[in-house]
């Protein structure tokens, strides 16, 4: 038999590109993004996960359709936006997560300098193991998580999470806020892209006035990010602005979701947004906020009533946070609040998967004594867990297992919160926001 010369030889035999984690539920996942017409602040800008056709061992097949994690202008907006931080440290972050911070503060201003060949030499080009305008399935009408992203983050930042939920039969809306607090975004006017970089608070102005503006224009966004679900599963027009437009079909989503008990979720400051929405828009019927970052709304006097869960990292559990988040655990029904031993603040997003690098990691706040891999593992589950009780659905065993498993990882605070509260004597609070 004549052998087929190596430059020849099928690139089905090539191992995939650099990739985050496959999720762990049976479907592989597809997505499309989607940028309604309009300024910021009347448009909307979504990166939809959703349940393909395919069975989840197909995901690696069909590599060819995966994204990039970040191009090149976000790396830079990540970039910045940490420049920012430097510059002026924000009540959100837990300083001792970073290490060598002073040092680095001396070099910042040149920390864009490069950073992208920097990226590369360090991770490579990173995809993620999503399938773009994969065919969704038909097998069932799909429920809905509309994910609102933290500070300095972006519609794919926690493209671990989404993916996750969505191979276990949901579709993500994960918007991508314009407000200024994330990393970059942009509009589109005629074709051509505008930026909109992060916005840095300057010594005149109070935090709290810039974030709690920046809080009612993410909850607009989050509304707009619901009122487009319902247009797609109605069958409804959709004008696309966006250059790749062409490659993606919405109308797949007409009749595919099961709108009417639809969930929000969001990190550090989306947990801050989902806590208002779920106050000011009863169509979310319960809220799972991971590390919420409740300084942006400490004078605003809400009172969700849907269920919510309260998923936090070990290093955000200082004793201001918790009691913010007590005020919205008593006195309602179907109300938690867990913790993940040695976990961080910045464990739920897909950077710590991607960095191998410790010291990358200490410098830059992402070192977990919990692997991060199982941190996001936990945190799906208890999401999942949460979700399907509240919507009446059946519990997947092998997610009851796996976090009965693990529950000496988990810290479940009582209704009033006071399981926490005796944790947090033990332990060294480093950042008290």
């Amino acid at each position: 038999m004549k052998k087929i010369p190596f430059w020849r030889k099928s690139t089905e035999d090539a191992p995939p590109p650099t990739h985050l984690p496959l999720p762990t539920g049976p479907h592989a996942v597809g997505y499309q993004d989607v940028m309604t017409p309009g300024p910021a602040d009347e448009g909307i800008f979504v990166r939809f996960y959703y349940p393909s056709i395919y069975p989840l061992n197909e995901t690696i097949n069909k590599s060819e359709l995966w994204p990039i994690w970040a191009d090149d202008d976000y790396l830079i907006g990540f970039v910045k936006f940490m420049q920012a931080v430097l510059a002026k440290w924000p009540s959100w972050a837990p300083r001792g997560e970073f290490m060598y911070i002073d040092q680095i503060s001396y070099i910042a201003p040149l920390m864009h300098l490069g950073c992208t060949h920097v990226w590369k030499f360090l991770n490579g080009k990173v995809h993620i193991p999503i399938l773009k305008n994969a065919p969704i399935s038909t097998e069932k009408k799909w429920p809905v998580i509309v994910f609102s992203h933290g500070m300095g983050c972006n519609r794919f930042a926690y493209s671990r999470i989404c993916t996750d939920l969505a191979s276990h039969g949901f579709v993500v809306a994960a918007t991508e806020h314009r407000d200024g607090s994330g990393s970059l975004s942009f509009t589109m006017e005629g074709g051509t892209k505008n930026w909109i970089p992060h916005r840095r608070i300057t010594d005149a102005e109070k935090e709290y006035t810039v974030r709690n503006q920046q809080l009612h224009f993410r909850v607009a966004e989050v509304k707009r990010t619901m009122d487009l679900v319902l247009k797609l599963n109605n069958g409804g027009d959709c004008a696309n602005v966006l250059k790749e437009a062409a490659d993606y079909d919405v109308s797949m989503f007409k009749n595919s979701m099961e709108a009417s008990e639809p969930v929000l979720a969001g990190h550090s400051y989306g947990g801050a947004t989902t806590l208002m929405a779920l106050a000011e828009d009863h169509r979310f019927k319960q809220g799972l906020v991971l590390d919420g970052w409740l300084f942006p709304l400490k004078d605003e006097e809400i009172s969700p009533t849907q269920p919510i869960v309260f998923i936090n990292t070990e290093s955000f559990m200082n004793r201001q946070n918790i009691n913010r988040m007590k005020m919205f655990l008593t006195g309602i029904k179907d109300r938690r609040m867990v913790f993940i031993k040695g976990s961080v603040h910045q464990n739920h997003i897909d950077a710590p998967l991607i960095f191998k690098s410790g010291i990358i990691k200490k410098i830059i706040g992402m070192q977990s004594d919990t692997d991060p891999v199982l941190v996001l593992d936990l945190n799906d589950k208890l999401m999942l867990h949460f979700i399907w009780t509240n919507l009446g659905m059946e519990l997947d065993k092998d997610v009851v297992q796996f976090l009965e498993h693990h529950e000496s990882v988990l810290i479940e605070a009582s209704d009033d919160g006071q399981k926490s509260e005796e944790y947090l004597t033990e332990s060294e609070i480093t950042q008290e926001n």
